[in-house]
């Protein structure tokens, strides 16, 4: 399983370098709540639901950033896709987005059914792959945490609770913010950042459902999640060491 979800990553992260190169893509074609869609997102979206229907004849359930839920044959498998994860950053031309893509075999329709992961940065060429055989692994090289930074990812917008500026300013943390949730969490998961936090309740687990599914590969990564594990949910989120996690949900 986990050699076709890296050509699908590897071939929506080369299709993205691309477009991006080329200046196009940026268009937005659909509006929703707080987000947009731009002909990038559904264009990469659709090549990984046909490579993945090509993949998996034998069925499967994806979950999708932009269309919803595609469905086909006996629905055996679940991926859950965000084919462009930092799409704002893309459009401005900040060369740092991510393509997350999760797996498994379907059972309850929530985020314990993935077993396999990749997380491609198609602007630096890095990919982070997870799945059961073969542990974390970044570039085909086993990961293994080292905590490096006293660098605290947080989630910043129009607004933002208290709590995310005071688990910052009680542990002595420097706060950074990517743009990009599922690479800011693959960076946690290694060691470049002590934590990430998200408490507005508005990040799609479909976003970052790769990068969790490969952290629970990585000895000394936790996460707490606030909200419902389906992939379409919205959720608020604590992940990091155990002793940031712990001090930051005591907050």
């Amino acid at each position: 399983m986990l050699g076709v979800l890296d050509a699908v990553a590897a071939r929506v992260s080369q299709f993205l370098m691309s477009s991006f190169r080329a200046g196009s893509g940026a268009s937005i074609v659909a509006r929703r709540e707080d987000d947009v869609t731009r002909e990038v997102d559904l264009a990469a979206e659709e090549m990984a639901y046909h490579m993945l229907r090509e993949g998996f004849k034998e069925g499967g359930i994806l979950y999708a950033e932009e269309r919803g839920v595609y469905r086909w044959g006996d629905e055996r498998y679940i991926f859950v896709l965000d084919p462009l994860d930092g799409s704002l950053n893309y459009a401005a031309g900040v060369p740092l987005f991510s393509v997350s893509l999760a797996a498994g075999r379907y059972r309850e329709g929530t985020l314990s059914d993935l077993e396999y992961a990749v997380v491609a940065v198609p602007p630096t060429g890095d990919v982070y792959t997870a799945g059961p055989q073969l542990g974390a692994r970044k570039n085909g090289k086993p990961v293994k945490r080292v905590p490096r930074s006293n660098i605290v990812f947080v989630a910043v917008s129009n607004s933002f609770p208290e709590k995310t500026c005071e688990v910052v300013r009680r542990l002595g943390l420097r706060g950074r913010s990517l743009g990009t949730s599922a690479l800011e969490l693959v960076f946690t998961a290694e060691g470049v950042a002590r934590g990430f936090v998200d408490l507005r309740g508005r990040l799609r687990l479909l976003d970052v459902a790769g990068a969790l599914t490969f952290g629970k590969y990585v000895s000394g990564f936790k996460y707490v999640i606030y909200g419902d594990t389906r992939p379409d949910s919205r959720i608020s989120i604590i992940a990091g060491d155990e002793e940031f996690v712990n001090a930051a949900t005591a907050i």
